[in-house]
C-alpha cells in the first residue's frame, strides 16, 4: 500500500463543469507515490461527486455548505485511509492553479516551513486574470492580518500548504468565508515558520466564480465577514505559544 506524504485537498461545490478536467491535469502531473488527491464535495446539487469518483482520487461528501466544510471532509477521509500524510496542500477546484505551482509549494515545505502560501498578487502577470476588486480585497485583507499579528501577507490565496501538526494545532473553527484567513492569523500567532511564494492565477476552466466573480456590494459583504473571522481568530490566540518547529532552511524552489 502506498504511503503518500502530501494530500492535495480540493473543496468543490457545483463544479461539474470543470472538476473532471482539473483532476485529469493534476493526476497526469503529480507523483502518485508522494501525493494523494482528495475532493471534498460540499452541498453540491450537480454531478461533481460522481465525476470525481470516476478518477483515482478520494471523494468525501458533506451536506454542509462552506469552503471549510469541504476541506475538512476531505481531510478526515484522507487521515483515515492514509495516516502517513504529513501535510495538506489546498487548491481550488476551478483549474486556476497550475500543477507546477502545486509542486513548487509542496517542495518549499521541505525547507522547514510549516505554512507555505501561494501569493497571486506578487506576480504582476496575474493582474490580467484577477479582477481589480479581487486584487484590492486580497491585498487589504493581507494588510489586516498584519494589523492583528504583525505578520503581513500579500494575499489570501487558495493555493497553500500547511503541515499536519500546524493544522491540528490551529484546529480551524471558521468553516465558511473565514477559512483561509483563520489559518494565516493563527499561524502567525503561533509563530510558525511561514513562507510566501508567487504563483500563477489562470482563468478557471469553466463555470462561475463564487467569490471573486461577484458584484462590488457582494465583495464588500464577503470582505466584512472575512474581517470578522480574522478578529475572532485573533481573540482565540491572544498569546503566541511557539510551536516546536524546526528552523527553516531559506531555500525556495524557482518558478518554472
Amino acid at each position: 500500500m502506498r504511503q503518500p506524504e502530501i494530500a492535495i485537498i480540493i473543496p468543490a461545490c457545483d463544479e461539474a463543469e470543470c472538476i473532471g478536467a482539473v483532476l485529469d491535469e493534476l493526476l497526469g502531473a503529480l507523483d502518485p507515490e508522494k501525493f494523494v488527491v482528495a475532493v471534498g464535495v460540499n452541498d453540491s446539487v450537480d454531478a461533481t461527486a460522481e465525476l470525481a469518483r470516476a478518477r483515482p482520487v478520494l471523494v468525501a461528501e458533506t451536506p454542509l455548505r462552506g469552503y471549510g466544510h469541504g476541506c475538512q471532509a476531505a481531510i478526515s477521509l484522507t487521515n483515515n485511509i492514509f495516516p502517513s500524510v504529513r501535510a495538506y496542500l489546498f487548491c481550488a477546484g476551478d483549474g486556476a492553479a497550475a500543477p507546477a505551482d502545486l509542486q513548487r509549494v509542496a517542495a518549499a515545505m521541505g525547507g522547514g516551513y510549516d505554512f507555505v502560501l501561494g501569493s497571486r498578487t506578487r506576480r504582476l502577470r496575474n493582474w490580467r486574470t484577477m479582477t481589480l476588486r479581487h486584487i484590492i480585497a486580497n491585498s487589504l485583507l493581507g494588510l489586516w492580518c498584519g494589523v492583528l499579528t504583525g505578520r503581513f501577507f500579500s494575499d489570501l490565496g487558495p493555493l497553500r500548504a500547511i503541515s499536519r501538526r500546524l493544522f491540528e494545532q490551529i484546529n480551524p473553527q471558521e468553516m465558511t468565508f473565514g477559512w483561509t484567513i483563520e489559518a494565516q492569523i493563527a499561524a502567525a500567532r503561533l509563530e510558525a515558520a511561514i513562507l510566501e511564494i508567487p504563483v500563477r492565477e489562470r482563468k478557471r476552466v469553466a463555470g462561475r466564480q463564487k467569490v471573486s466573480g461577484v458584484t462590488w456590494r457582494q465583495t464588500l459583504t464577503i470582505g466584512c465577514r472575512i474581517l470578522a473571522a480574522a478578529h475572532r481568530t485573533w481573540r482565540r490566540w491572544p498569546v503566541a505559544p511557539p510551536l516546536p518547529l524546526p528552523h527553516p532552511r531559506r531555500s525556495v524552489p524557482r518558478e518554472a
